[in-house]
């Protein structure tokens, strides 16, 4: 249980230096196995009206952000790719109940496999976000290309590289990549090889964890 603690708290620390937990972007982050969050940011707790001692502890459906339903489609999906994306939730803005997407990756700490949460697009309300458009955190799961790019010189990727690890990090799948690209499966697979041994990851779902020290 020691050794689960830390390591908790050891992603938290990372998260917290990254800047995430002062985002304007809502993210928290949740045990894979039963939704209980583990941490969760000030802008997250503010749409959902509540103080975050309040929720830290408690599972994601008691709040109705997302339905039983939702959160199994989550979990299958997961299982499937590592990540998801375009679940629909509704969050409070102002008096305002809007619907928003929702977004998640996993990644493993120590034993346990946990969730990195995040709301990123929230329908008509950009101005809330605008004026931290600057924040390192916002481009990054906003797929700004100019920021991502100067992110992945430090691989030494080709360009053709670096395309094919944008698609990725969208989510579109290995066949979606190469006919948007207009090459063949099969060099597809072999520039994702070259991809994760440079990156130093082992699937896809590891992208934007890693660009974000999550992992």
């Amino acid at each position: 249980m020691k050794n689960s603690n830390q390591t908790k708290k050891a992603t938290v620390e990372s998260i917290v230096y990254n800047g995430i937990m002062n985002s304007p972007i809502p993210s928290w982050i949740t045990t894979l196995k039963d939704g209980k969050y583990i941490e969760i940011n000030k802008s997250a707790a503010r749409y959902m009206g509540l103080k975050r001692e309040d929720i830290i502890g408690c599972k994601t459906v008691e709040f109705g952000i997302i339905t039983k339903e939702q959160r199994q489609l989550l979990i299958d999906e997961i299982k499937k790719d590592g990540f998801v994306k375009n679940i629909p939730v509704m969050i409070k803005i102002d008096d305002q109940v809007i619907q928003a997407f929702m977004a998640a990756h996993k990644f493993k700490q120590g034993k346990e496999y946990l969730l990195f949460n995040f709301i990123y697009v929230i329908p008509n309300h950009k101005q809330h976000i605008e004026s931290s458009q600057k924040d390192s955190f916002y481009k990054l799961l906003l797929l700004d290309l100019t920021f991502i790019n100067n992110m992945l010189k430090k691989y030494n990727l080709t360009s053709r590289q670096n395309e094919i690890t944008i698609l990725s990090a969208e989510g579109k799948s290995n066949g979606d990549i190469a006919k948007e690209l207009h090459i063949s499966l099969h060099t597809v697979k072999d520039h994702l090889k070259e991809i994760f041994k440079k990156i130093g990851i082992n699937h896809r779902s590891e992208l934007i964890p890693t660009l974000l020290n999550l992992r």
